[in-house]
């Protein structure tokens, strides 16, 4: 003869709890690391974009000649983005290790670019010396 078992089939509610808890943590985990990949992903393209506009910049100044290197400021639409430009330019009479009897006709321009909704926060400075004799 046959015993009939009453022993269930199945999982009890506290099992499935643990096991629904367990799987939440983990889409957290997941949702929250693809989160941060994301961003940081948005940024380093937005540094690169940044990097070719001072780029672009700095050839444009050199080809446009020497007593048009000055300070000032820019939008740009680049990349579906728009952009602000800002040049700083100073004279440099001096440089560590060069002599000072050497006469010398170099500016320090420093461009800046940063989103235009983020002006206080540049995305990349690219600091480039021009002689006068490159313009």
């Amino acid at each position: 003869m046959n015993k009939q078992s009453n022993k269930q089939q199945g999982f009890t509610l506290l099992e499935v709890m643990i096991a629904v808890t367990v799987f939440a943590l983990i889409a957290v985990s997941v949702s929250q690391a693809t989160s941060i990949a994301v961003d940081n992903q948005i940024h380093l393209e937005q540094k690169l974009i940044a990097c070719w506009i001072a780029e672009n910049e700095t050839v444009l100044m050199r080809s446009e000649g020497w007593d048009k290197i000055k300070n000032g400021s820019k939008e740009l639409e680049y990349a579906n983005r728009k952009w602000l430009i800002n040049k700083k330019v100073k004279d440099k009479k001096t440089f560590k290790g060069v002599p000072v009897a050497i006469p010398l006709d170099i500016r320090e321009v420093q461009i800046s670019v940063a989103l235009e909704n983020k002006p206080e926060f540049p995305l990349f400075t690219l600091t480039s010396f021009m002689a006068k004799d490159d313009a």
